[in-house]
């Protein structure tokens, strides 16, 4: 309601108030006057509250105005904001799809450098087993290495002893019998002379030996160990002669020549090993004589003589052996028995790779006897090394 409506209204009552008092006559109408006075007066005070509290709402409602104006701004300005968030909201969502997009790429390429990661892992776990191969071998290497060098350094230590060896000696023969085997005899002593260097002169003396059972014999200085004198046995030189002309009158020889320098080289190059064991400083065992067999052998192979000769005797010594038509050498002697050195020549010469009628391996195998030809040749080419000329 408005403010001067009801004013108004407050004076038209009043004025129909005073025409009431001037027309009333009666105590009553005086009475009822004073109540509706009385009444106007509460019903001024109330107006007068109301007024009041118009005034009071009024402000109020100005105030709420102003607030609601500012509240409607501020709807505004979040309308506006919101309407920014959601155009921002729109380029976001472009940007989320793209980030979306780029993600997807992302875990494309993710998923590929995963796979080559993986296929690096093999790889590396390749390289790795490849690398302990290698530090394996590279171990294998160097214990190769050390051990070389161990014995290069053994190899030092023995070339401090076994330097350059200078030629200051020959064997020098000497006949005081058996002139008439000169020919075949300075044959053999004038190349081995021309191969071998020694230390100093040693005389090779044809003699007669008597009745004894040895063919030759070295003879040395045990502590000094130098060789004096090497014999050849001129009762064994006949022996062998008629022995020769017999297997030529019987065709087991063809050539008696060729025959005779077989089976006299041999029995030199034997009394040969003994001075070359002193003379190399060899140390070796109780069974020096089957070792310097090996020795003629091995110089008779260098040599490439017809062993096939000396092995068919050796046969023929073994059967004669054990049929007791010759005395058999006991078990503890340092000689072989001819059997036992038939069997013996009989390998080395498969090992060597000789053909013969006559080989007879006994219990060995093949295979043993090349790896028994390959450890007496190499062994005796490394003794005598530094005595070659």
């Amino acid at each position: 309601m408005n403010i001067v409506a009801v004013i108004g209204f407050a004076l038209a009552s009043l004025t129909g108030v005073a025409s009431i008092l001037l027309y009333a006559e009666s105590n009553e109408l005086k009475a009822e006057f004073n109540r509706i006075l009385q009444d106007n007066k509460m019903l001024k005070q109330e107006l007068d509250n109301t007024l009041q509290n118009l005034k009071d709402k009024e402000s109020e409602l100005e105030k709420s105005r102003e607030e609601l104006d500012s509240a409607m701004n501020k709807i505004k300005s979040m309308d506006e904001e919101l309407n920014s968030t959601k155009q921002k909201l729109g380029i976001t969502e472009e940007e989320l799809e793209k980030s979306k997009r780029d993600l997807n790429d992302a875990k494309d390429e993710l998923k590929s450098t995963r796979a080559k990661l993986l296929e690096a892992q093999d790889e590396l776990n390749r390289s790795k087993e490849e690398h302990q191969r290698t530090l394996r071998t590279l171990e294998e290497l160097k214990a190769d290495y050390d051990a070389l060098k161990e014995r290069l350094k053994s190899v030092e230590d023995d070339l401090k002893e076994y330097t350059y060896r200078e030629d200051k000696g020959d064997f020098n023969v000497r006949y005081d019998a058996g002139s008439r085997y000169r020919d075949v005899i300075d044959q053999i002593v004038g190349s081995l002379n021309s191969r071998l260097k020694l230390p100093y002169d040693i005389p090779m003396l044809v003699s007669s030996c008597g009745d004894v059972w040895y063919a030759a014999y070295a003879e040395y200085e045990v502590y000094t160990r130098k060789v004096n004198k090497i014999v050849l046995c001129v009762e064994t030189l006949d022996v062998i002669s008629n022995m020769v002309d017999s297997m030529y009158s019987n065709g087991i020889a063809s050539n008696k020549d060729e025959a005779f320098n077989v089976f006299i080289k041999y029995i030199v190059y034997h009394e040969i090993g003994h001075a070359v064991i002193r003379i190399a400083d060899l140390h070796i065992g109780s069974r020096e004589e089957s070792l310097v067999d090996d020795f003629a052998f091995y110089m008779l192979v260098k040599d490439k003589g017809d062993v096939d000769l000396l092995i068919k005797l050796y046969k023929e010594l073994a059967v004669s052996e054990g049929k007791g038509e010759i005395e058999a050498r006991h078990p503890s002697s340092l000689y072989l028995t001819y059997r036992q050195q038939y069997h013996d020549l009989s390998c080395l010469a498969y090992g060597a790779g000789i053909e013969s009628n006559y080989i007879d391996l006994g219990e060995r195998d093949r295979d043993t006897c090349k790896v028994i030809w390959y450890e007496v040749s190499h062994g005796w080419d490394r003794a005598l090394t530094l005595w070659w000329k």
